[in-house]
């Protein structure tokens, strides 16, 4: 995954992300690494596209808050409904 070449605008980092986006029931250890892998872009984009420093920056530290929400208070598993019904 760095071996690509990084995204050098808020636009291009936008539309990486959104193709590398785990699915939605993927569990939570995976979504975490995904929000902090995008941390580490918007922050290197924070960096080199002058015109979206701002932003980027703010991205970078969303995508952060959400990686440690993520880790620190895990969701709860789910269960199917053919479990629940069973127990």
């Amino acid at each position: 995954m760095r071996t690509e070449e990084q995204p050098s605008t808020l636009a291009e980092v936008h539309a990486v992300l959104l193709k590398r986006r785990p699915p939605y029931d993927a569990g939570p250890q995976l979504w975490a690494e995904f929000h902090r892998h995008s941390a580490e872009i918007y922050a290197h984009v924070a960096k080199v596209d002058a015109r979206h420093r701002h932003e980027a920056g703010y991205w970078a530290a969303a995508e952060l808050r959400q990686a440690r929400d993520l880790e620190d208070n895990p969701p709860p598993k789910r269960t199917s409904a053919v479990t629940a019904a069973k127990t």
